[in-house]
């Protein structure tokens, strides 16, 4: 059996690194729980496996480590990010002080890891030789992920994200003067809660409220914030050139891929490493990002191309396809206990 850990609140990692692939696996019996501390020794010596990701860190990690090596009960964690982050990040200082050191002890102390690129699997490798890349992956049976036209008279570009995304977003920002003077481009903000960085952002879209052609796009659950797509037509992704981005995956291109969008990407890793302009239309730097969403404005048909090269290639990321990787990885684990 495996037990796999998901936090209490559920968020973007633990959903699509944990939740979703778990639900997923074929030839597996599974369990779950939030906190390893909840269950005997009796019960967790049932266990053949331990799979978790970084969200992991906020438990006593020496004391669940020990005892995981006493009862000899193997775990795999997955990392779908790097913890070294950049130093405009919000949480760098957070991650520096608290965080790194905790998941660099969980993963020297791993049967094995799971990653979702090549590169990222790099940085792993200094603690751990047994890496393993698993694409992240959507599941397309999902009604959040299923494609939906948005019915917009003319087409209605928007960004969906977190808050973490503060620099990003400001490579948007001489195409946002350009479209709130020109006031031809339909412009949304997705994933909008009422805090301080949201409202920054908001007045960045909005031209402090002054723009009409101007909507916010509330946030959701992880189970349902996929339809927020289904207001918008092209997905705008800006990415900065940086170490920690360019161990990301392109997941908000799978996202909006799987929805039928369109998108426009920052020409960066690790975008350039699973896509081409024939399925994604690149921007090169700030300054282009007003011309690229232009050219997609003006031309029906160069939108319509976009997506629907975009969602032919979807195929290559559904959940069942890609977690034949995972299964292999934990049965050989299992069996090499």
């Amino acid at each position: 059996m495996i037990l796999h850990l998901l936090p209490e609140h559920r968020d973007g990692c633990s959903y699509h690194r944990i939740e979703v692939p778990m639900h997923n696996l074929n030839g597996f019996d599974l369990a779950a729980t939030t906190m390893l501390d909840g269950i005997t020794d009796d019960d967790l010596k049932k266990i053949s496996l331990v799979v978790f990701n970084r969200d992991a860190c906020i438990f006593d990690v020496d004391k669940q480590l020990s005892r995981l090596k006493r009862l000899k009960i193997p775990y795999v964690m997955d990392m779908d990010d790097f913890w070294e982050l950049d130093k405009k990040h919000l949480l760098h200082k957070d991650f520096k002080n608290n965080v790194s050191h905790r998941i660099t002890k969980l993963l020297k102390g791993a049967h094995g890891v799971t990653t979702t690129t090549p590169r990222l699997a790099r940085k792993i490798d200094r603690y751990n030789k047994n890496v393993l890349v698993v694409p992240n992956a959507l599941d397309a049976s999902q009604p959040q992920f299923a494609p939906v036209n948005s019915k917009n008279p003319t087409p209605r570009f928007g960004w969906v994200g977190g808050v973490h995304h503060v620099e990003d977003l400001r490579l948007l920002l001489p195409a946002f003067e350009k479209i709130h003077k020109e006031d031809k481009v339909h412009i949304a903000l997705g994933g909008f809660t009422n805090n301080d960085v949201y409202m920054v952002f908001d007045a960045w879209f909005s031209n402090r409220g002054t723009y009409q052609k101007y909507v916010r796009i509330p946030a959701d659950d992880v189970y349902n914030y996929g339809k927020i797509y289904n207001q918008i037509d092209v997905a705008l992704i800006p990415l900065c050139d940086n170490k920690f981005n360019s161990c990301k995956s392109p997941l908000k291109i799978l996202e909006a891929g799987f929805k039928g969008k369109a998108v426009i990407v920052s020409r960066v890793a690790p975008y350039t490493d699973d896509f081409t302009d024939k399925e994604v239309l690149f921007v090169d730097s700030p300054a282009d990002w007003y011309d690229s969403i232009m050219k997609l404005h003006n031309s029906p048909e160069l939108l319509l191309n976009y997506s629907s090269a975009l969602s032919e290639r979807m195929a290559d990321f559904e959940i069942k396809k890609v977690n034949v990787l995972r299964e292999q990885f934990y049965t050989t684990i299992i069996n090499g206990r």
